[in-house]
């Protein structure tokens, strides 16, 4: 039965940990953190969090002497081990970067999960740590609400079901899994506020068995978010600690690009052994990878975070943000026209053909676009928010993802366009498409898999998984390299060529 203080319905204990701790917090502590956080001044989540994943008012607080305090008070209330990767983690701390979130009418955080926060190699999060600031008796809606399954359910769940529920309490703290989907409903009248952290675990000291060495190690401190094959034969990767690393084929470090301030979210390579990356601090840098020097920086690209960016056939650039903007570039990084229509973030655009553009957008949209006059040419709506597009050889065909895992083939006739397949590729969000070759498709999604596919039928030809969200996907010769929400770039040994 619901716990009358917390309106705590208890999860199944096959879901996952998920424990309240009523009374963390006194009133008049809940209270402060508020007038506080509102003192600072709250932001908009819209340039840095698209619209279908959350649209609530956000800031970030760096505070360790309150991540003692939180620790000080959780000793007797978390877990003193986590089993990660095979292996008794212990109890850390609480992770001293705060979220404070503010939620007024008609805002809410849709269905998702939390990525692990990766501070060095066997230091890590291991639960979601979140504090209700405001009471419920305060504001309507607003509950956290947990799942079964991600947006469209998975083979081993199937369909997502709601399997728990919260009403929010001043002062309770509720710990629990990142892996459990939850959502915060929607706020109908009043306001809501909650503090956000992570708790943190360490893997045992002076182990007799350390972790032997693997390919892309050491990694990425937290996320990858994105890969590209250089000109050299070597690999480029980047992600939440705002690094580029380089590797060699078969995973040996080659290199550190240093620079950007925030995650890097895309990479181009361009002629001339030279580098273009993007990233959430809203700039455009250009590096020669010789050297490994940043020759010119755009601060900022864009008015907002700048998701992507694709080198051009007479070596210009083209950038996509979350401004809703499209922006060409010289190769040296001169701005040289903005493409306006979509109204909603731009994830993804790509050459199509000599002189057009195709972008995939949050509005729902692809666009095609006439690069020289800057003219949309052709808006082909989608059922959800877009993700990723790329184009098929020939420029008479694309290839569109969205956030429900569907995967959409376009083509050209007589100059019209239309949609000639869908294909439900993931139970969750499709990050990212790479082609290989004519007729093979790689996708990675946010239900954990790369997956590998034959268009004309179409046909799941293999796939693989990682621990949480994939981002992105490469071919190499021996197989399929991925990159995760889980801080590893992956090897599968998926072939490009199987069912042919």
């Amino acid at each position: 039965m619901p716990n009358e203080h917390t309106a705590f319905t208890p999860l199944p204990a096959s879901a996952g940990f998920c424990a309240v701790i009523p009374g963390f917090l006194s009133p008049k502590e809940c209270r402060q953190l508020i007038d506080e956080s509102e003192a600072r001044g709250f932001t908009g989540a819209g340039s840095d969090y698209p619209p279908s994943y959350r649209d609530n008012d956000r800031q970030v607080l760096d505070d360790p002497s309150l991540a003692r305090t939180m620790m000080e008070r959780l000793v007797p209330h978390a877990p003193a081990e986590r089993l990660i990767d095979g292996e008794a983690w212990a109890l850390h701390g609480v992770n001293e970067r705060f979220r404070l979130c503010r939620y007024g009418p008609g805002q809410r955080f849709n269905l998702h999960q939390d990525g692990v926060h990766y501070r060095a190699a066997g230091l890590q999060s291991g639960l979601t740590f979140m504090v209700y600031l405001t009471d419920g008796s305060e504001f309507e809606g607003g509950d956290t609400l947990f799942y079964s399954a991600g947006p469209a359910g998975d083979a081993l769940h199937g369909a997502s079901s709601l399997i728990g529920r919260i009403r929010p309490r001043a002062g309770s703290l509720i710990l629990f899994d990142h892996g459990l989907w939850h959502s915060g409903a929607v706020v109908t009248r009043g306001v809501k506020h909650i503090l956000r952290s992570d708790v943190l675990y360490r893997r045992p000291a002076g182990d007799p068995s350390p972790l032997p060495h693997r390919p892309f190690q050491p990694g990425h401190a937290g996320y990858v978010w994105t890969l590209a094959q250089l000109g050299d034969g070597t690999l480029a990767s980047g992600g939440r600690d705002a690094a580029i690393r380089l590797w060699q084929a078969d995973g040996e470090a080659a290199g550190l690009l240093k620079g950007h301030r925030q995650s890097v979210l895309g990479l181009a390579p361009l002629p001339g052994g030279r580098l273009a990356s993007v990233s959430r601090d809203r700039s455009l840098r250009l590096w020669d990878l010789a050297s490994r020097d940043c020759t010119r920086v755009v601060d900022p690209a864009h008015d907002g975070a700048v998701l992507t960016v694709s080198a051009l056939p007479d070596g210009g650039l083209a950038t996509g943000g979350a401004d809703a903007e499209i922006r060409l570039w010289t190769g040296q990084g001169d701005a040289v026209a903005t493409l306006s229509g979509h109204q909603g973030w731009v994830w993804a655009v790509v050459p199509l053909g000599d002189d057009g553009l195709a972008s995939a957008s949050e509005d729902g949209s692809l666009r095609v676009w006439d690069r020289r006059s800057g003219q949309c040419l052709h808006a082909l709506q989608g059922r959800a928010p877009l993700r990723d597009v790329v184009a098929l050889p020939g420029g008479e065909g694309l290839v569109s993802a969205d956030i429900d895992g569907n995967v959409f083939t376009w083509q050209r006739c007589d100059g019209v366009w239309s949609c000639t397949r869908t294909l439900r590729a993931h139970t969750a969000a499709v990050r990212r498409l790479r082609l290989l070759g004519n007729d093979r498709l790689a996708s990675a999604g946010e239900d954990n898999r790369v997956c590998l596919w034959r268009l004309a039928d179409p046909r799941l030809l293999a796939q693989s998984a990682h621990a949480n969200f994939v981002t992105d996907v490469l071919r190499l010769p021996g197989g399929l390299l991925s990159c995760s929400y889980d801080g590893q770039i992956a090897m599968h040994g998926l072939d490009p060529a199987a069912g042919a």
